[in-house]
């Protein structure tokens, strides 16, 4: 099952894919994606018969919807997975295949480790066929550290805080940021960041929201960190869990991930999600 984190970062894309075509082209500047021509979002439903369907994050193409120039896959991966590697050139082949011209697939990596895992050219079955795709991690995602950046292209600022959010002045750049936009988009890009963002940069975002300092615009805000909303609280708190155990590496069966979402005892979600970091096994969470 996806993570937050993960529909987080396919949510942004959907909405700013020029933000990752530009990212692409800044990484290969031979690649068949113009970054300033508009994408549209196109199905993401493959098949390269006999084999099954199967389906990417994201699917953009540019042009004519019919015969497009160019198409534009992203992927978002957090894992080194050899699986996914070789769907990622099937990806491309069934593209091809389809629209009759070479598609570009980048795949998002919040972890440098998994994008120079993702970033090496593909073997496949076919001799000579190798597919290189463009893997995108921390070290291909500028630092937005002016508020200025910020307000022009939110959607890699919130890139910037998964990536960099660690550093204060690119979290203090972003805040300021989100100020010089309308309402609906400063809190639109703020949730984005914060779906992406790592625990300890969520710590920060949430320290941010309860000083004072900064407005609570959006619902997903107020739902967090508005007084007597504990039902948000206990609801972050358990996909925290999750993610802190899948972030471990450590599989979240079917009944495990139930009995998580399902608890409203912040207080147990809290010790739940402290024994996260050192369990061996999921379900001994419980034990905590």
């Amino acid at each position: 099952m996806p993570s937050p984190r993960h529909d987080g970062v396919k949510d942004l894309v959907r909405e700013s894919p020029q933000t990752v075509a530009r990212l692409v082209c800044a990484k290969n500047a031979e690649a068949a994606i113009r970054p300033h021509v508009p994408l549209r979002e196109a199905s993401n439903e493959l098949n390269d018969r006999p084999s099954r369907d199967f389906y990417p994050d994201n699917v953009f193409t540019q042009g004519s919807p019919s015969a497009p120039s160019s198409v534009l896959v992203v992927e978002i991966q957090h894992e080194k997975e050899e699986q996914k590697r070789r769907q990622i050139a099937r990806y491309a082949a069934a593209l091809w295949l389809f629209h009759r011209c070479a598609p570009v697939v980048a795949v998002v990596c919040p972890s440098q480790a998994a994008a120079d895992f993702y970033d090496e050219p593909i073997g496949t079955e076919l001799p000579g066929y190798r597919y290189p795709p463009v893997a995108i991690g921390p070290d291909d995602i500028p630092r937005v550290e002016d508020a200025g950046t910020v307000a022009d292209d939110p959607a890699l600022a919130a890139l910037s805080v998964m990536a960099h959010g660690s550093s204060m002045s690119v979290l203090t750049a972003f805040l300021e940021g989100l100020s010089r936009l309308e309402t609906d988009d400063s809190s639109k890009y703020y949730e984005y960041a914060y779906r992406l963002a790592s625990q300890q940069v969520k710590q920060s975002l949430e320290a941010e929201m309860t000083s004072g300092t900064w407005p609570v615009y959006s619902p997903f805000a107020k739902t967090h960190y508005g007084h007597g909303h504990e039902d948000g609280r206990t609801e972050e708190r358990a996909a925290t869990v999750i993610d802190l155990l899948e972030a471990r590496g450590l599989p979240v069966d079917d009944a495990t991930r139930a009995r998580i979402t399902a608890c409203n005892d912040i207080e147990r979600l809290k010790a739940w999600s402290i024994a996260a970091l050192t369990v061996d096994r999921a379900e001994e969470i419980f034990e905590a």
